[in-house]
């Protein structure tokens, strides 16, 4: 038995990257059952990497499957010496973790299916959710309702999100740059021009924005040692990862809570939830003040570390690897 996790190929190529913006301005479903690649590197596909090596650091066999069946996203986009497969060359006693763009292929697999529901966007009845050998997963409180919703009498475990903090170490605030406020631009543009119109307007001079984007994990990281807030700007989230990363590293986490996507940003305990540009303003004024952005801060740290691959997503792949249901009922 191994665990086969499915995800994209990455495909940086210019003539693919037109297509898949005509499909996203015609609001297809992009990545759709075949053709499985993607343009962009993206949280999910992120934090399913991480879920693999950390199952095989644990001692389980388990691979990442693509369409191509080879690394397409190298030591600069993805996880380092994880081995790859052919997703046609799966095994009839293959565990295959299937993301929630993916789901219509789980009524091709033979053997035990699990699908992996992180974003809410994509939350689907594609397939035969009511298999006994087709399993749900998904990645927070938030999700979890909206799963049990969608797939009742379905047993639903939580899979922590992994936060590397190897790779996201904390920073004090006093050893970061003044000032600097980081967004990610993909993500509600409106929103962040809206808040830093509002907060200008309302006198506030002390935060200079950072956009984001387009950049490698290797320069993301490093981008993340210095910045002293990031504003969330998501309306919609799904595996959410940066605002995790951010509070891992020592970043004040402020905006919105993308409809509660964004479980670990606990009003003035952890972040500070602003869920409108005025809000965000309002917060991003409040956070001119040195003693609340270190008290946030530390305490939004000390929360993260629960997603540390040794702590609570270590805790749940024992479980799921020593789980005998894999061995019961083999095609």
């Amino acid at each position: 038995m191994r665990f086969l996790f499915l995800i994209p190929d990455l495909d940086e190529s210019r003539a693919f990257h037109l297509r898949m913006w005509v499909e996203r301005s015609s609001f297809k479903r992009w990545l759709g059952p075949r053709g499985m690649r993607t343009d962009k590197v993206w949280g999910g596909t992120l934090n399913i990497m991480r879920q693999c090596a950390l199952a095989r650091t644990l001692g389980a066999e388990a691979v990442l499957a693509t369409e191509s069946g080879r690394d397409s996203y190298g030591p600069v986009w993805g996880v380092p010496r994880l081995p790859f497969v052919l997703w046609e060359e799966r095994r009839p006693d293959d565990v295959c973790i299937v993301p929630d763009i993916y789901t219509l292929l789980i009524n091709e697999i033979r053997g035990w299916a699990i699908a992996y529901e992180q974003s809410p966007s994509f939350v689907s009845h594609d397939f035969d959710y009511g298999r006994e050998r087709v399993l749900i997963w998904t990645d927070s409180p938030h999700m979890l309702a909206i799963c049990k919703r969608e797939y009742p009498d379905k047993d639903i475990p939580i899979v922590p999100n992994i936060v590397d903090d190897s790779i996201f170490p904390f920073v004090p605030q006093a050893e970061r740059q003044q000032g600097e406020l980081m967004a990610f631009p993909r993500k509600g543009p409106e929103f962040i021009q809206d808040t830093m119109a509002a907060y200008h307007a309302s006198g506030g001079s002390y935060w200079n924005l950072n956009l984001v984007d387009g950049i490698s994990l290797a320069e993301l990281t490093q981008r993340f040692r210095t910045p002293q807030a990031f504003l969330a700007s998501a309306a919609v989230e799904g595996c959410a990862l940066p605002p995790q990363e951010a509070m891992s590293s020592g970043i004040v986490v402020v905006g919105r809570d993308a409809r509660g996507a964004n479980f670990y940003m606990r009003n003035g305990e952890t972040a500070l939830v602003a869920n409108t540009p005025g809000k965000a303003a309002e917060a991003l004024r409040a956070l001119e003040d040195s003693q609340l952005r270190e008290k946030l801060s530390l305490a939004a740290q000390q929360y993260i570390r629960r997603f540390f691959k040794d702590q609570e997503p270590m805790h749940f792949w024992r479980e799921a690897i020593a789980n005998p249901r894999w061995n019961q009922g083999r095609p």
